[in-house]
């Protein structure tokens, strides 16, 4: 597998003197790159995302093996769900099988909220009283 990496060095320029010219506004072209890479969202069978599902990515070790039964996996890589149930994964190889599994909390009920933490140490100092 070729993984390419575009590098580019920067040199700085040295200067003592505070121009209007701060930024350094500069160009970077890519090479072509045949990779892919999968956007999904994970819903619940209600349609509703799934947010903060974990979703691993396998490539087949033997890319002749039945993908629904093999054991044979190598992971990839993973990558959690955001709060509309969406994920990113890759880079991905043309040619390459893969295999998704998601894990999830069933019947999970995302509420963000604004409550403190409390910590369930006891403090160091005794002078200090609970709060409630």
């Amino acid at each position: 597998m070729d993984y390419q990496i575009n590098r580019f060095v920067i040199e700085i320029p040295d200067s003592d003197e505070k121009t209007s010219t701060d930024q350094l506004d500069m160009d970077f072209f890519l090479q072509k790159d045949y990779r892919k890479v999968i956007l999904g969202t994970v819903r619940f069978p209600d349609g509703e995302p799934a947010p903060c599902s974990v979703v691993k990515i396998f490539k087949l070790k033997h890319p002749h093996c039945d993908a629904e039964i093999t054991s044979e996996l190598e992971p990839i890589g993973h990558a959690i769900t955001d709060d509309n149930g969406q994920f990113l994964l890759g880079p991905l190889y043309p040619g390459d099988k893969i295999v998704l599994k998601i894990l999830y909390l069933n019947g999970l009920v995302y509420e963000p909220s604004s409550k403190s933490v409390k910590s369930t140490c006891e403090p160091m100092d005794t002078e200090y009283e609970e709060e409630e």
